[in-house]
């Protein structure tokens, strides 16, 4: 957070740096975005196993210049949210585009009482692995999953 000198609000920065290409539009999933997931999902880096979309999770979508560029689903029991599946365009910058969605996800799952995350694969892409260490996600290779703790903001 920074404060707004002049208002003596606080305001959210990014915590990820936007990447040099158009922002990316991160959204919830809407019905005419179907045909878009339907297409991401025959080409496209893939983290997980996509669920359906009857099996409850919630989905956020990220757009650039009104292109469906990816997806990832989420889901919430308790205070563990879980990130089941991810996928992204194959694109150079795909590994940007997958660490801002999941930025995203993590910040839906906090808002609502998360204190663990758990990213259900390993992914295989060293590079990309080493950005969700970054983002305190640490893995557990037995289980082939990362997880990320929630720093508690209590003021006690």
């Amino acid at each position: 957070m920074r404060d707004s000198p002049s208002s003596g609000v606080a305001h959210a920065t990014r915590i990820f740096p936007v990447s040099p290409l158009m922002a990316l539009h991160i959204r919830d999933f809407r019905h005419s975005d179907a045909t878009g997931l339907s297409q991401l999902r025959e080409r496209a880096h893939r983290i997980g196993a996509p669920l359906a979309q009857d099996a409850g999770a919630h989905i956020l979508v990220g757009l650039r210049d009104g292109a469906l560029t990816g997806a990832i689903w989420l889901t919430s029991k308790g205070d563990t949210g879980t990130l089941p599946a991810l996928l992204v365009k194959q694109s150079p910058g795909w590994q940007s585009i997958a660490r801002e969605l999941i930025a995203e996800a993590c910040l839906w799952l906090v808002s609502r009482g998360a204190a663990r995350i758990d990213l259900l694969a390993l992914p295989d892409d060293r590079d990309f692995r080493a950005g969700l260490l970054d983002m305190d996600f640490r893995a557990n290779a037995a289980a082939e999953t990362m997880r990320r703790l929630v720093r508690s903001h209590n003021a006690a």
